[in-house]
């Protein structure tokens, strides 16, 4: 999972702002104490933002993947993983920290913008995390100016939508002391009263009933083509009385050098590449349906 309603929607000019707010000191303590993969030896010519965005992805190539690598820092009450990592990623924490040093103009102003990308609001706070893709990442990140949904663009008539109830209340219910992270050196008492607030944070939150557009996954091979450099796609499944989201995975779709290609942090391997039309045709026959692709453009 990605990983509340969005806030109000701003424009172009708040992004900009973002280039010159402070940074909070823990976010660039943690950017401080972990050295930034080079950036890659050849200069992408293309200024695009589909450009940048396929120059900042590559310095995350061949990192480990890791599930829920980031945090909020050394002094949160919860989660206590750094707030940026250059060590190992997520699907979607390699889809945020790409954004983020595409759109920043140097690290620090990227670490600024990955904070307001990965919270409702830049606050870094567990409750204010975009945990949820279908109530939280995509509505906040459009809401905010940093992605424009382009599915219905691509898709034309053949966009379909799926609807889902999200239960944050649920989700936080069943949260334990194997969710706390940097808490090892705690009594057995102080973890099970710090996990009791965890799970208290959502018990007041009330279910969202979401609606998420997809290209459908068979129209998919047709329309692969249309699919702009750089775009950020979310893969939509079935809804299911088992499963809390609709969402399962985040990625790039590029256009590389033989043709269209995805580019992820891929579950229980690294980030890395793989030709887009076989990865479409994987798709097929998921225990798991796959519906299709939501799309996601990223502002410049």
């Amino acid at each position: 999972m990605t990983c509340a309603g969005p806030a109000a929607a701003a424009g172009p000019s708040a992004i900009g702002a973002l280039h010159s707010s402070a940074l909070i000191p823990g976010l660039r303590l943690s950017a401080a104490h972990i050295p930034m993969p080079a950036a890659p030896a050849r200069v992408d010519a293309d200024q695009s933002a589909g450009g940048q965005l396929f120059a900042a992805s590559e310095r995350f190539l061949g990192l480990p993947y890791v599930l829920g690598p980031l945090g909020e820092g050394a002094d949160a009450e919860f989660d206590r993983d750094p707030l940026v990592s250059y060590r190992g990623l997520d699907c979607t924490t390699f889809v945020e920290q790409t954004m983020a040093f595409a759109l920043g103009r140097n690290a620090d102003d990227a670490l600024n913008i990955l904070r307001h990308i990965r919270y409702r609001r830049g606050r870094v706070a567990y409750e204010e995390r975009n945990h949820f893709t279908e109530t939280d990442w995509l509505p906040n990140n459009i809401s905010t100016g940093f992605l424009r949904d382009i599915t219905g663009e691509v898709a034309g008539s053949a966009a379909r939508s799926v609807s889902k109830t999200i239960s944050k209340r649920a989700w936080y219910a069943k949260k334990t002391e194997a969710d706390l992270s940097g808490f090892d050196w705690e009594t057995a008492a102080g973890r099970a009263a710090r996990a009791a607030r965890l799970r208290a944070l959502g018990a007041n939150i009330p279910d969202q009933r979401v609606a998420l557009n997809y290209v459908p996954l068979e129209d998919l091979p047709r329309l692969l083509g249309a699919i702009p450099h750089g775009t950020v796609v979310s893969l939509v499944r079935e809804d299911r009385a088992d499963k809390p989201t609709l969402v399962s995975h985040q990625f790039f779709i590029f256009d590389g050098p033989r043709g269209k290609i995805v580019r992820h942090a891929a579950q229980g391997r690294q980030v890395l590449d793989v030709d887009a039309a076989q990865y479409i045709a994987g798709l097929s026959g998921s225990p798991w349906r796959v519906l299709g692709f939501n799309l996601a453009q990223v502002q410049p």
